[in-house]
């Protein structure tokens, strides 16, 4: 290899070189300022704030009161993907891979961009990376118990606040809801994760009741 021609090596959990700060969501292995977590994307400066909704941005009290499950819709990795200003304007709070790792895109503080102007602002969202195609769009049983996990660690702050924003959280299938159930325009996030929805739940109380036992 001739001097100058080293390719230097990309990160995969970092792959656009994103700044990186210590991620709100304690079990999360990296927090990243994706750039589609702020108001303008091509400048992200300032984080995108919740107290405007709809397409009207008409305003409303900010507050996190659903967590919304999401799906890829592929098995290749995504996260390059929301990194940057991609074509749907499409970034999660969390991104959670086949091995239940997870990735915090955007601070929970700050509006997810992820199911729509109606939604992001009371919610944070999880895109769940698909270990199988269609028609099933299966998950792995980590990423199975990762969601719970997800579920039960919000549960903590209802009442409280979280990274700066008011949470009125309750584990059941009102707060704990999929893409679909927001839009009738959309499968996500497919059949095998939405037949799971009442397990997924089952299981976070289960962790939040231990977790208070302790």
């Amino acid at each position: 290899m001739a001097p100058g021609d080293a390719t230097i090596a990309v990160d995969p959990d970092n792959p656009n070189g994103l700044t990186e700060y210590v991620p709100v969501y304690d079990r999360a292995v990296r927090g990243l300022e994706a750039p589609l977590g702020f108001s303008d994307c091509a400048h992200p400066t300032d984080r995108a704030r919740r107290d405007t909704a709809g397409s009207d941005r008409r305003a409303v009290t900010p507050v996190i009161d659903r967590f919304i499950i999401h799906h890829t819709g592929t098995t290749n990795d995504q996260l390059d993907f929301f990194s940057r200003c991609n074509k749907r304007s499409s970034a999660p709070t969390f991104y959670l891979r086949h091995d239940g790792s997870v990735i915090e895109l955007i601070r929970p503080g700050a509006k997810p961009s992820a199911t729509g102007a109606d939604w992001n602002w009371r919610s944070l969202a999880v895109e769940t990376l698909d270990h199988s195609g269609a028609p099933d769009y299966a998950v792995t049983a980590a990423q199975l118990e990762e969601l719970s996990q997800m579920i039960a660690w919000l549960a903590t702050f209802d009442g409280k606040s979280l990274d700066g924003v008011p949470v009125s959280f309750t584990i059941d299938r009102e707060h704990v809801i999929t893409h679909q159930e927001t839009w009738s325009g959309t499968e996500c996030p497919g059949p095998y994760l939405q037949a799971r929805l009442d397990d997924i739940v089952s299981r976070a109380r289960q962790i939040f009741i231990a977790k208070r036992s302790v």
